[in-house]
Parts: C-alpha cells; sequence; structure tokens
C-alpha cells in the first residue's frame, strides 16, 4: 500500500511538471529548458529534480537552456515555491505570493536568486543555481519549481480576431522536490478567514483552505453550504472535486453567490474537506458588512437583486395606515352627520311640539268666545 500512495505522488508530480514544458513547446518551439539529473536524484528515470538530502547539504542545480529559433532571446529563469491557487490546483508561477505562515523553509530561501539569460541563435547554455539545506532536519517535502520565460520584450506571440488583440504568454516549469527522509507525513488542513468577494466580477464568498503539513494534499473534494446565521436553511452551496494542494499552503476556495446581491448580516459556513484518507469538517460563523456588501454588489455584474422586503414591508405598513386612517375619517364624519341629523330631528320634533301647543291654546280660547 505504501508503496503504491507513493507512485501515486510520484506521478501526481511528474504531470504537474509535465503540463507546462509540453504546451509551450507545441506553442513556440524557439527554446527549450531541462534538469541536468544528478547522482542524488531518487528516481532517476523522472525529468524534474526529486533529490534526496542531507541538513546543510549544499549543491549545484544545472538547468540546460537552448535557443532553437533564428533571433537572440532573453529567458528568465525564476525559483518559486509552490502554491495552490484558486482553482485547487497546485501553481509554480506565483513569484511574489506571501509564503503560507507553517512553511519555514521555503524553497526560494534554499537556492540562489533569479538569473536572466541571453541565448544567441541556435546557442545552448548550463545555467547554475546553488542549494543550502537548512540545518535543522527536515520531514516531508520541500517543493518548488523555476519558472522560466521569455523576457518582456519577446515573450508575447499577438494576433487579432475580430479587431480585437490578443496576447499569448508562454511558460515552462522545471520541478523540484526535496527530502531528506521517507517517513509518511499525515496532511492537516484549517479553515481560515471566510470573506465576501468578486471572482470574475461575479458576487462570492471566499473561505481560505489551509494545509499546514509538508505534503500534497490530492484527490480533494470541498463541499461548502452556507445559511443565515441561527437557521437550517441553505441559501448558497458549492461543491468542487478533484483538486490538489501543494505542501504548506493556502488557498481561497470560492463560494458562488448565484449572481444575487451581498447582503449585510450574520452566517454560517459548513465546509467538509474529503480526500480518499481523510476527512475535516468545520463550521464557522462570518459577517459581511454594510460597506463591504454595497461596495462589492456595486462593482459586480449580472445581478439578480432580492426583493427589499424592508422596503416592501415599509410600503405595506404604510398604506394599512392610510387605510385605516380613512377607515377612521369615514367612521368620524359619519358619527358627526349621525348626530348633527339626531340634533336636526329633536329640534324639529321640539318645533313641532312647539307648533302643536299653540294650536292647542288657540282653539281653547276660541271655544272661550263661543261661550
Amino acid at each position: 500500500m505504501k508503496n503504491v500512495k507513493k507512485n501515486l505522488y510520484n506521478l501526481l508530480f511528474i504531470l504537474l511538471f509535465l503540463i507546462c514544458p509540453i504546451q509551450s513547446q507545441a506553442a513556440d518551439m524557439e527554446y527549450s529548458v531541462s534538469a541536468d539529473i544528478p547522482e542524488n536524484q531518487v528516481d532517476k528515470s523522472q525529468t524534474y529534480f526529486d533529490l534526496r538530502m542531507k541538513p546543510e547539504q549544499k549543491q549545484e542545480l544545472t538547468l540546460k537552456v537552448s535557443n532553437s529559433g533564428d533571433k537572440e532571446i532573453t529567458l528568465n529563469i525564476i525559483p518559486n515555491s509552490a502554491t495552490t491557487n484558486q482553482n485547487g490546483v497546485v501553481d509554480f508561477s506565483e513569484k511574489d505570493r506571501k509564503i503560507d505562515s507553517s512553511l519555514s523553509c521555503p524553497i526560494t530561501k534554499l537556492i540562489s536568486g533569479e538569473q536572466k539569460v541571453k541565448l544567441a541563435p541556435k546557442e545552448k547554455k548550463a545555467v547554475k543555481f546553488t542549494l543550502q539545506m537548512p540545518k535543522e532536519e527536515i520531514d516531508g517535502k520541500i517543493v518548488g519549481g523555476f519558472y522560466v520565460y521569455k523576457d518582456e520584450a519577446n515573450d508575447e506571440q499577438k494576433s487579432s480576431e475580430g479587431g480585437v488583440q490578443i496576447s499569448n504568454k508562454y511558460a515552462m516549469v522545471v520541478g523540484i522536490q526535496l527530502t531528506e527522509k521517507d517517513d509518511p507525513v499525515k496532511a492537516e488542513l484549517n479553515l481560515n478567514a471566510i470573506q465576501p468577494d468578486l471572482i470574475n466580477y461575479r458576487t462570492a464568498v471566499t473561505a481560505n483552505i489551509q494545509n499546514t503539513k509538508p505534503t500534497f494534499v490530492n484527490d480533494l473534494k470541498v463541499v461548502a453550504k452556507v445559511s443565515k446565521k441561527d437557521s437550517v436553511e441553505i441559501i448558497h452551496q458549492t461543491t468542487k472535486e478533484e483538486m490538489a494542494m501543494a505542501p504548506n499552503s493556502n488557498f481561497d476556495f470560492p463560494i458562488s453567490w448565484d449572481n444575487q446581491e451581498l447582503l449585510p448580516g450574520k452566517y454560517t459556513l459548513d465546509l467538509v474537506a474529503t480526500t480518499k484518507e481523510d476527512e475535516w469538517a468545520f463550521k464557522k460563523e462570518f459577517e459581511i458588512t454594510s460597506k463591504e456588501a454595497k461596495k462589492l454588489t456595486d462593482e459586480a455584474i449580472e445581478i439578480e437583486k432580492e426583493p427589499n422586503y424592508w422596503a416592501i414591508g415599509g410600503i405595506i405598513a404604510a398604506s394599512i395606515l392610510v387605510v385605516v386612517g380613512i377607515i377612521i375619517l369615514v367612521v368620524l364624519l359619519y358619527k358627526k352627520r349621525k348626530k348633527k341629523l339626531e340634533l336636526e330631528r329633536k329640534r324639529q320634533a321640539k318645533k313641532r311640539k312647539q307648533q302643536r301647543k299653540k294650536r292647542t291654546e288657540k282653539d281653547k280660547q276660541k271655544d272661550r268666545y263661543k261661550q
């Protein structure tokens, strides 16, 4: 079983470093880069540096570069630490990315700095870098790669489609993997900051997932569910499979907000990350502030705004108040009119009574005259 796992890791590492060169050479055959494999290579059949090292060991690493074109070119060769990008892919191209807090010995501190190499037409060169291991014994793997691309004046191939100019930049990677022993290291994941964001100008929330151990995380599946705080109803969910993480690295896992506007409030994230061997479950609360919600929603595209229930509620309440006010006014007017009619009826009745009384007195007077 141990050998099977080791072979799987080696296969993954080979694929990571072979994909870039194949694509680059297919599109741009002017230059090539390869590793000069040394004696302490773990598997001499591989084309990347897979080196068994010792504490404080110093060694020269040599890259063979060649220019098969008819023009002079300048190559930038940059040693980078392996990172994990937002798509859950191990990446060797990020020169200025902040090193993960769990990475005590980044490969950039162990290898001499970047170089610019000029190559005349048809010229070949050997480019040397110095590797110096730390004094302390290391566990697991230190991983990185030589990221190689042509200088800015030459490194873009331009084409036009529909009047729009498109630039393509090609690069190659020669990988580096350093180990001092074969003891297996078990991966460990953490869930760090959760925050609102825009992914390709669309609303989202990102959850920072961190691999704190010096080992690859392969076949990673993440299921993330977001609900309002103190609610069991899932309002947004994202699932992604077949991801990988570099040793001692982190990435912002994007959770789609389904083109809806970001609304301020408190939320709960339930996130489960699984591999074939392990599972990590996290539950964490986070908040979207009014300032963040407005800024990101204003910058987003294709927003499907939710009904403003507060405004709707206010309109309904105001309408009810108006209707109630009208009813009260009608009732008051009705009572006032009724009272007025009642007073008029009483006045008329009194008047009729007085008239009857006057007629009665006249009749009595007539009777007296007759007598």
